[in-house]
């Protein structure tokens, strides 16, 4: 067990230092630091959040209940910098994503001209910048429309604060893309690249994480002896299921299947959440 977490770590940190255009340098930093200054847009592109977005977003302040919101919601890395000019959060995303982000209270940096204050893969408290979501191997990423979530319900919460409750998810948009990809899933089998493979899964992976609050809202308000309830109850199983798997692999045909779970299992819960008269159908 000992070994294999640390080559885990050794893993994790070849992956950060490869970031630095001297990987020594940055190895040389962790030592002696605890913190490497790290180009983004090498090894991973970076978007910093505001506190108060996130604050507003997981509804609390407290840093285990804002990690373990992170972790449901962005399902990857993220640094928190508690002691900057401006309090944020700093999450690491897949290379060319997020780039729609640029506004005040959420940001990608700019790649390769701006450089980030990265932590020690074991320092994940404070003081200073520490991870309050550690990375969990090499090229771990927190799911892009996962950070567009937590951004769209922090600034929906902090204009409102009374406002509770998860954001609604677009069911027929999530409907209509899972469904044109398992509608052409044989044609596009020998056609799909791993990125392209890769790429889906992350996106199906951000959908279900955006579909699962509002199942479980839904499952929340149904009588116990609702005939409805078991239903819900195997649509939150099977949800947690699926975003429980890895979602990266270097097999093209075991992650274009797992693309597929993900958007099959999008589908049922949304037609689920339809037939709940949670989110009619549009006409």
């Amino acid at each position: 067990m000992h070994t294999n977490l640390t080559r885990r770590t050794t893993a994790i940190t070849d992956w950060l230092a490869s970031a630095h255009p001297a990987p020594a340098t940055a190895r040389g930093q962790w030592t002696m630091d605890g913190l490497a200054m790290l180009p983004t847009g090498r090894a991973f592109d970076t978007v910093r959040i505001s506190a108060e977005i996130v604050h507003a977003a997981a509804q609390s302040g407290d840093s285990d209940a804002v990690a373990a919101y992170l972790a449901h919601m962005v399902d990857g890395p993220v640094i928190h910098d508690a002691y900057a000019a401006s309090v944020s959060y700093y999450v690491l995303v897949p290379l060319g994503s997020c780039s729609h982000l640029n506004t005040p209270d959420a940001q990608r940096l700019a790649p390769d001209t701006t450089w980030l204050g990265v932590p020690a893969v074991h320092r994940t408290e404070r003081p200073g910048p520490y991870w309050i979501c550690p990375p969990r191997r090499r090229e771990d990423y927190c799911v892009p429309a996962g950070v567009d979530g937590v951004i769209r319900l922090g600034r929906r919460r902090a204009a409102a604060p009374q406002l509770t409750g998860p954001i609604r998810p677009d069911l027929a948009r999530i409907a209509r893309e899972c469904g044109r990809f398992l509608d052409g899933a044989p044609a596009r089998a020998d056609t799909l690249t791993l990125d392209d493979a890769t790429a889906r899964t992350l996106r199906y992976r951000g959908h279900l994480m955006v579909l699962l609050p509002a199942l479980q809202d839904a499952e929340a308000r149904l009588p116990v002896d609702d005939p409805s309830r078991s239903r819900v109850l195997l649509g939150v199983t099977e949800a947690h299921r699926q975003l429980g798997m890895d979602s990266e692999s270097d097999n093209l045909s075991a992650q274009y299947a797992h693309a597929q779970r993900l958007a099959r299992c999008c589908v049922d819960t949304v037609q689920l959440l339809r037939r709940l008269g949670e989110h009619p159908a549009p006409r």
